[in-house]
C-alpha cells in the first residue's frame, strides 16, 4: 500500500528513501541510536562485506537450484559474539568470530559446488588513473591483474619513475600480474599480419624492460581478436589470452572460462572467453550470482572475472576482496596466470573461424570524424607493399655482401609500422619520404651487385622481389626498345611508349639491353582488343554497358555464364520511391541507390597489348531527377593476362553522411548463381565469408564447381553483400576525401593472394649501363615451389638468415625451400628465436612443412 512507509515510521522503524552511498544508508540508519563507541573502519567494512556476500550466497544457492542450508542459530551467536568484541575494541576475537560466519557461508557454497571456483580481478588502467588508488591495489595482498598498452606504461613511468620500482615489487611479490599487449592497439585485423606481430614485440619489450616481467596472458580493450593470434600469441611466449571484447565488435562469444582457442594454422591457446562484470556497477553486481551459477553448470571450471577502474564509488568488489581474506566464499581470487596453470585440464576446441569477426573501425572513424576512413587503408597497403619490396631487396643486397647488422633496415622497418593508419599527417610523410629514399638508394646499390663484371652496355634490370613467377607489363624506362629474348613475351609500340611484357623468375631478375634502330609503331593486331564497348583477350571478352558505362558482362571463349557484372552507384540512407512514365504507362518502384548512366565512351588503347576503354557518366537520383556525382571509368585488359583492371574517377555533388555501411558511394558486382562460395582475405589468408557486412583488403573471390572470379583490392577493406548475388564495395563515405580508386577482376585464378600481390606489387625496373657478367642474363635467389606459400621477409637472427613464409589458402603444403646460397643447416623457429624443429637440407633444398595458414620462420646457416 502506498501509506507503509509512513506507517512502518509510526511503528518506529527506520525507513531510508532516495539513498544510494552506503555510508548515508548506514548514518541514517544508526541516528536513532545516538552517539555510538567508535569501531575500526576495517572492521566495520568486514560486517558489511559479511551481508552482501550472505545475500550473493543466498542468490547463488537459488539459481544452482538449491535451498539454503545456513545453521542461522549458530551464524547469528557468531555474528553477535563479532559485534560485541568489536565495540570493546577486540580486533582478533571479532575476526576470529567474522571467519565462523564467513565459513558458514563457505559450507552452504560447497554443498552444491564442492570444488574451487575462481574470482578474477581485471583492472584496466590509463596513465591518468596511475596514482593513490593504484598505490593501494599494489599494496594489497589480494591478487590483481593490470592492463594497459605498452606506450601507455612507458608515459607512465616517465612521469613518476618511482612506479618502475613499486610495480617490479608487487610483481615480484606474485600479487600483481600484468597482462601482456600491443604497444598500440591498432585495427590490426584489417592490417598486414606483421603489424600485429610488430605491435606485440614492443609491447612485450617494453613491459620487459619497464618491470623485468615477460607477459604471459595476452589482453587488448579495443577490438582486435581474430582467428591469426593464437599462432602469433604461442609463438612469442604467451600460455594465455582472453578471447573477450572490451570494446565493440562482432565475435563469437561462446563463454567459457578456459577454452582451447584454436587459431586458423591449427595452433591452440588456452583462453578465457566469459564476459567480465562491470565492478563498479550494482546492477551487475546483482547478475554475480546469475553468472556465477552459469559457469558452475556450463564451465570445467567455475569463474567470474570483474573488470574496473583503480578508482570505484561503489564498495561491491571491496567486499569480495574483504570476503576473500576470510576464505574463498564464493570463489578464490586469481591472476590470469595463476587461473591458467590451476586450471590444468582445459576445457572443449573452440575453433573460431576469420569469418566470424567483424571489427567496428568504419563506424567509429565516421563517428569521430576522422579523415579518409577508407583510402587511409589503400595508402597503407601500398606503402607496406613497397616497404616489402625495398627490404627485400636490401637484405639480397646483404645476403651477397654476407653483410649483417643492417641499421638501415631496422629503422625503416620501425619507421614503416609506425606509419599505420591511424598515425599522424606527419609521421605518414616522413615515412613516405624516407621510403621513397630508400628504396631509390636500394636500387642504386643493387645494380652494382648484380652488374658490375659484366661488359658495358645500357640495358634495363627488371627485379621481381615476390616469391612466384611472373608476367608483367612494364613501360621501358629508356629510349629504344628490348631486343627479341625468352623473356620478352609481347611489345606495344605507340607515338609516346613502349609497352613490354616479360617473365620474371621468382626472387630473381631479367637483364634486356636496350636498342636503338628506328622500329615502326605496332598496329592493333588482325582482331582489335578495344573497339565498340568490348574488350578482347586471348581467354575473355568484357562488354562493357552502353547505358550505365560500367561493365554489363564478362564472358569467358569457353561455355561459361556472365561472371560478373558491375556498376557505380550511391547508396541512400532511406528507400527512395521513383515514379516514371506517365498516365496508364505511369509505374512506381522503390530503391535503395541511384541509377548510372552514360554520357560518352571512348577507346583509349587497341592493342596489341593492352586494350583500354573509357566512360564518362553520371549517377542519377531517379526520385528527384538530380545528379548526384560524375564518374569516369577506364577498364583494361591485356593479353595473355587474366586480369582485368578497372580505374575510377568520382566527383560527388553530394556526400554521404552518417551511418557508412548504409549510405556511401560504392561499386556494385552482381553475379549468376547464388550458390557460390564467397571466400574473402582476412589476415592474408582466403576465409569463408560468413557475415553480410566484409572486411578484406585484398580480394572477394566468388567460387562454384566450374569457375572461379576474384575481386582483387589494393586495399579496400569494407564491402557488403546486398543479397545472395549482389556485393557492394564502398568506396566514399562521410570523410572521405579520396577520389580515385583502382580495382582488378581475375577470371579463373587459382590463387587470388598471389593474384593481389602479383596486380599490386611493382617489379624494380632500373636503367643501366653495364649487363651482368657471365651469358645468363637472368637469375633467382629464392625459389619456394608452391603458389599457396609466399615469401615475405628476409630478416636476420642472431645465428643466420631467417626466411619467413606465408601459407595463404588453408592448405597444408611441403615445400623444398632453395637460395642462391646453399645453407649448410636450417631448423623452424618460432618468434621468439627458440627452435620448434630441425629441417633436412639436401643438395642445397630445406624441406619444410607448412601448415595452413601458418607464419613458418625458416633460420638458414651458410658456411663462411
Amino acid at each position: 500500500p502506498g501509506t507503509w512507509v509512513e506507517r512502518a515510521r509510526r511503528e518506529g522503524s527506520q525507513v531510508l528513501v532516495g539513498l544510494h552511498d552506503r555510508e548515508e544508508m548506514v548514518s541514517q540508519a544508526l541516528a536513532p541510536l545516538g552517539e555510538l563507541r567508535q569501531v575500526d573502519a576495517g572492521l566495520v567494512a568486514d560486517f558489511l562485506a559479511l551481508g552482501a556476500i550472505h545475500l550473493q550466497t543466498e542468490l547463488l544457492t537459488r539459481h544452482m537450484r538449491n535451498f539454503s542450508q545456513i545453521d542461522e542459530v549458530h551464524m547469528q551467536r557468531e555474528l553477535t559474539a563479532a559485534a560485541k568484541a568489536a565495540i570493546h575494541q577486540d580486533e582478533v576475537a571479532a575476526k576470529k568470530h567474522l571467519h565462523h560466519c564467513f565459513e558458514i557461508l563457505q559450507e552452504c557454497r560447497e554443498r552444491f559446488y564442492p570444488v574451487d571456483s575462481y574470482l578474477i580481478d581485471l583492472c584496466l588502467l590509463s596513465p591518468d588513473f596511475v596514482n593513490d588508488k593504484l598505490a593501494a591495489l599494489l599494496a594489497s595482498s589480494q591478487p590483481t591483474n593490470l592492463y594497459m598498452r605498452g606506450q601507455d606504461w612507458q608515459t607512465a613511468v616517465e612521469k613518476d619513475p618511482a612506479w618502475k620500482d613499486r610495480i617490479r615489487e608487487a610483481v615480484q611479490a606474485g600479487t600483481i600480474e600484468i597482462l601482456g599487449g600491443e604497444q598500440e592497439e591498432l585495427g590490426t585485423t584489417l592490417l598486414a599480419l606483421e603489424a600485429t606481430l610488430h605491435q606485440l614485440e614492443l609491447g612485450r619489450n617494453q613491459l620487459e624492460e619497464l618491470f623485468g616481467v615477460k607477459p604471459v596472458t595476452w589482453c587488448r580493450r579495443k577490438f582486435g581478436v581474430g582467428s591469426h593470434l593464437p599462432q602469433i600469441l604461442d609463438r612469442l611466449g604467451y600460455t594465455g589470452a582472453l578471447h573477450v571484447v572490451l570494446d565493440d565488435g562482432i565475435y563469437p562469444d561462446d563463454e567459457q572460462t578456459n577454452l582451447r582457442w584454436e587459431g586458423s594454422d591449427g595452433s591452440t591457446i588456452p583462453a578465457f572467453s566469459r564476459i567480465p562484470l562491470a565492478a563498479d556497477s550494482a546492477s551487475s553486481m546483482l547478475r554475480f550470482p546469475v553468472r556465477m551459477s552459469e559457469s558452475m553448470d556450463y564451465d570445467h571450471v567455475a569463474a567470474v572475472a570483474f573488470a574496473r577502474w583503480p578508482e570505484m564509488k561503489t564498495p561491491f568488489l571491496e567486499d569480495f576482496r574483504r570476503a576473500h581474506a576470510y576464505g574463498p566464499i564464493l570463489g578464490k581470487f586469481v591472476t590470469f596466470a595463476d587461473f591458467f596453470d590451476t586450471t590444468t585440464s582445459p576445457g572443449r576446441i573452440s575453433d573460431f573461424r576469420a569469418g566470424g569477426y567483424l571489427s567496428p573501425t568504419l563506424s567509429f572513424s565516421v563517428a569521430r570524424q576522422e579523415p579518409d576512413p577508407i583510402s587511409r587503408f589503400i595508402r597503407y597497403w601500398k606503402r607496406y607493399y613497397e616497404f616489402l619490396k625495398t627490404d627485400w631487396i636490401l637484405a639480397i643486397g646483404d645476403l651477397i655482401r654476407s653483410r649483417r647488422g643492417n641499421d638501415r633496415r631496422t629503422g625503416l622497418d620501425q619507421m614503416v609500422h609506425a606509419a599505420h593508419p591511424e598515425a599522424t599527417k606527419e609521421t605518414i610523410e616522413s615515412a613516405n619520404t624516407t621510403l621513397t629514399e630508400t628504396l631509390q638508394e636500394a636500387h642504386s646499390s643493387l645494380v652494382p651487385l648484380l652488374t658490375s663484371k659484366g661488359k658495358e652496355g645500357a640495358g634495363v634490370l627488371v627485379v621481381n622481389p615476390l616469391s612466384f613467377p611472373r608476367r608483367v607489363v612494364i613501360e621501358w624506362p629508356v629510349e629504344g626498345h628490348p631486343p627479341a629474348d625468352p623473356c620478352v613475351v609481347r611489345q606495344q609500340r605507340d607515338s609516346n611508349r613502349t609497352l613490354v611484357q616479360l617473365e620474371l623468375p621468382p626472387c630473381g631478375f631479367v637483364w634486356l639491353a636496350s636498342e636503338k634502330n628506328a622500329v615502326d609503331n605496332t598496329s592493333g593486331g588482325k582482331t582489335s582488343m578495344a573497339e565498340d564497348l568490348i574488350l578482347r583477350t586471348d581467354n575473355f571478352e568484357v562488354q562493357m554497358s552502353d547505358v550505365t558505362g560500367g561493365i554489363a558482362k564478362v564472358m569467358t571463349y569457353r561455355r561459361s555464364p556472365n561472371r560478373i557484372s558491375q556498376q557505380v552507384a550511391l547508396r541512400f540512407a532511406n528507400e527512395k520511391t521513383v515514379t516514371v512514365g506517365e498516365g496508364e504507362e505511369q509505374e512506381t518502384f522503390k530503391t535503395w541507390y541511384t541509377a548510372m548512366q552514360m554520357r560518352e565512351s571512348r577507346t583509349l588503347s587497341e592493342g596489341p597489348l593492352v586494350g583500354e576503354i573509357e566512360t564518362l557518366g553520371d549517377l542519377l537520383d531517379e526520385s528527384t531527377g538530380n545528379v548526384v556525382a560524375t564518374y569516369r571509368q577506364r577498364t583494361r585488359v591485356r593479353r595473355g593476362s587474366n586480369v582485368i583492371d578497372v580505374e575510377l574517377e568520382l566527383s560527388p555533388s553530394t556526400m554521404p553522411s552518417g551511418s557508412p555501411w548504409t549510405n556511401y558511394i560504392g561499386c556494385r558486382f552482381a553475379w549468376r548463381h547464388e550458390d557460390v562460395a564467397i571466400t574473402a582475405s582476412m589476415q592474408q589468408g582466403a576465409h569463408a565469408v560468413k557475415m553480410e557486412r566484409i572486411e578484406a583488403p585484398q580480394y572477394i573471390e566468388l567460387a562454384d564447381d566450374a569457375f572461379r572470379t576474384t575481386l582483387l583490392y589494393p586495399g579496400i577493406p569494407f564491402h557488403r553483400k546486398t543479397g545472395e548475388r549482389m556485393l557492394d564495395t564502398m568506396l566514399l563515405v562521410e570523410g572521405e576525401t579520396a577520389r580515385n580508386f583502382q580495382f582488378s577482376i581475375a577470371i579463373d585464378e587459382k590463387y587470388p593472394m598471389q593474384a593481389t600481390l602479383d596486380r599490386f606489387s611493382e617489379p624494380v625496373v632500373v636503367p643501366t649501363q653495364s649487363r651482368p657478367a657471365g651469358s645468363s642474363q637472368m637469375g633467382w635467389f629464392f625459389q619456394t615451389g608452391a603458389a599457396n606459400v609466399q615469401l615475405t621477409r628476409i630478416l636476420e637472427s642472431e645465428n643466420g638468415t631467417i626466411v619467413r613464409l606465408l601459407e595463404t589458402e588453408g592448405r597444408t603444403r611441403t615445400i623444398f625451400l632453395e637460395c642462391f646460397k646453399p645453407p649448410t643447416t636450417a631448423r623452424q623457429v618460432d618468434f621468439r628465436g627458440q627452435t620448434i624443429s630441425t629441417l633436412k637440407v639436401e643438395e642445397g633444398r630445406v624441406q619444410v612443412e607448412v601448415a595452413p595458414y601458418e607464419i613458418c620462420d625458416v633460420e638458414l646457416q651458410f658456411s663462411v
